[in-house]
């Protein structure tokens, strides 16, 4: 059967309603749906073309919102995105600064700063105030990566309303003038205290060991908590000033922050305002907000880099200081010869006194040791041994007089030249926590690096035997903080010292206290391989055990910074001077 109309399928229903018993219900809707037939159908259309007519006109502003939230969206991803990239570079690149730059910096400054008070203050406000120099670097490349973002901020919202972008600049002002205020005057406080706080660091750090023997002293005598207290009264005296400060500093941040709010509320209102006299669409209000809010953020964080940077200048200028540090020790352009042959020492009325001070130390100093000669120096705590050292090694030039090698002026030698010829075994030497073997070949790092020089340096300083009963052998790391490791005894450690001295094989060797932790029979060996491995080379030794100066073939007494005696031992003992003094006294005592 084929219905082709509606009348035709409302006639079929009303023949088979006599059949049907209907619900009342259903004869209510059968009953308006028949007599308002029409009307529903009028209405239907009606609202269909209203609705129609309501999306037509509601397309042009639900697109303009779309695309509004989509530029925002987009531009807020790759602005996202791009600052990840970049925080990954800029660590990548200052890291890269502070150990190839920084350090290395450090390795090229001499000795002599170190004992300057200017610039041990300064490094020392840089090691507690190292995150500045890091935060300004990473900050200043931030700082370029900004730039260009608030400029295409700037511009987007400036062609909407020039007004709004005043705005937001304004907004940051507040904030940006305080963090670059506070940050002077925290410096200022570091600059005026910071003496303190080395103070407090050298109290600290007192009891911030990882060595066995030093802990087990602190621990004996259990003065550490009496150090802390020490440490924590400098402390606080330091730390009431910039606490003073800081409270200052975020009362008047949170009163910058209230003004910026008040500002951005005009903002919003002046927005609405311009939407309601038909300046811009209620997609454009969207879009308006969006790009000053971002604007605001964009601008804030380049006026708050920037003030920071200068705020924290004074620190970035002690940085640059260190960096830029010139050295007083100037080599000349004479090169030592490259042969196997030794070189003569000579100084000639030497004089000298430390930087500042009154007291010379050394007065009219004359003595020569030919190669192939060793050389004794003892003489009284105080009288110039150690200083007469940093004379020799170009520490420090004489106020007077001379220093010669091979008759040379030691000034008009080329440093590194000279430097490659010397080799010291310093009383306070270091104790490096690497293998045993890296440990011996720091001596000399460009010697070529075999099994038979490593061993033969070890066996004459005696630490071979050592070394070879460790649990990796010469690969064995020297501390007890690498898995595996071991740590050495202060004895054996003077040894490994040692045969870095002689692995180096240099034509001048100084030995300030050479022995001082071994024992009698090590101290035996090891001198009488210094005596056997002495041909073609000057050997210096300062030491306070006539154990072992008196087998030096030469021997001078220093007192106040004179030579006062000369000779080996049998004719020291005979002339019955300071010399015999001291020996007998030493002797006595043992």
């Amino acid at each position: 059967m084929k219905f082709t109309s509606l009348k035709s399928i409302i006639c079929l229903m009303e023949n088979e309603k006599k059949d049907i018993k209907q619900p009342n219900i259903f004869k209510l809707l059968w009953f308006i749906y028949k007599r308002y037939y029409h009307d529903i159908r009028f209405a239907w259309k009606m609202w269909a073309l209203f609705f129609t007519e309501f999306l037509t006109n509601l397309y042009p502003l639900l697109l303009s919102y779309i695309m509004a939230l989509l530029v925002d969206r987009s531009i807020a991803v790759i602005i996202t995105n791009f600052h990840q990239y970049f925080d990954v570079i800029t660590n990548m690149w200052v890291a890269y600064l502070d150990d190839e730059v920084y350090l290395r910096r450090y390795l090229k400054i001499e000795p002599q700063a170190y004992e300057d008070p200017e610039f041990v203050n300064d490094k020392s406000t840089l090691n507690w105030n190292g995150y500045t120099v890091y935060n300004s670097l990473y900050t200043a490349m931030s700082l370029i990566a900004l730039v260009p973002v608030v400029i295409i901020s700037f511009f987007a919202i400036f062609k909407i309303t020039p007004l709004l972008a005043v705005c937001a600049i304004v907004a940051s002002i507040p904030a940006a003038l305080i963090v670059k205020k506070f940050g002077r005057k925290v410096w200022g406080i570091w600059n005026d205290r910071g003496e303190e706080k080395i103070k407090y660091s050298s109290y600290k750090n007192s009891i911030w060991t990882t060595s066995f023997e030093k802990f087990q002293e602190i621990f004996v005598f259990k003065y550490g908590d009496h150090l802390l207290d020490k440490a924590k009264e400098i402390n606080k005296k330091f730390s009431e000033k910039l606490q003073t400060n800081h409270k200052k500093r975020y009362f008047w941040s949170t009163v910058a922050s209230f003004a910026s709010t008040i500002i951005y509320i005009f903002a919003i209102i002046y927005a609405i305002n311009m939407v309601l006299h038909d300046q811009i669409s209620i997609g454009m209000l969207t879009f308006v907000i969006a790009s000053y809010q971002k604007f605001n953020s964009d601008i804030s964080g380049l006026f708050y880099d920037a003030s920071w940077i200068l705020g924290n200048r004074k620190v970035i200028e002690k940085f640059y200081a260190i960096q830029n540090w010139q050295n007083k020790i100037v080599g000349g352009e004479v090169l030592l010869p490259e042969n196997k042959e030794g070189v003569s020492l000579e100084l000639r009325n030497v004089w000298f006194k430390y930087p500042n001070t009154k007291k010379w130390i050394l007065k009219n100093l004359n003595f020569k040791i030919n190669s192939d000669e060793d050389l004794a120096i003892v003489g009284k705590n105080g009288a110039g041994k150690t200083t007469l050292i940093k004379l020799i090694l170009r520490i420090y030039d004489p106020m007077k007089g001379e220093i010669c090698i091979n008759g040379v002026n030691i000034k008009e030698l080329d440093l590194d030249s000279y430097y490659k010829n010397v080799g010291i075994l310093a009383q306070s030497f270091n104790q490096l926590s690497i293998t045993a073997k890296d440990n011996i070949f720091v001596g000399n790092v460009n010697k070529k690096r075999t099994k038979v020089n490593l061993e033969t340096a070890a066996k004459n300083a005696d630490i071979h035997d050592a070394i070879t009963k460790l649990p990796l052998g010469y690969d064995t790391f020297i501390s007890r903080e690498i898995k595996g490791g071991v740590q050495l005894s202060g004895g054996q450690w003077q040894k490994l010292a040692i045969a870095r001295a002689f692995y180096r094989d240099a034509k001048l060797l100084i030995l300030d206290e050479p022995t001082s932790a071994v024992d009698a029979l090590s101290e035996e060996k090891i001198f009488d391989s210094i005596r056997e491995n002495a041909k073609n080379k000057t050997t210096l030794i300062v030491s306070h055990r006539f154990a072992t100066v008196r087998k030096a073939r030469r021997i001078i007494v220093i007192d106040n910074g004179e030579v006062v005696e000369d000779g080996n031992h049998e004719s020291l003992i005979k002339n019955d001077g300071l010399y015999s003094q001291m020996y007998n006294t030493q002797v006595n005592k043992e």
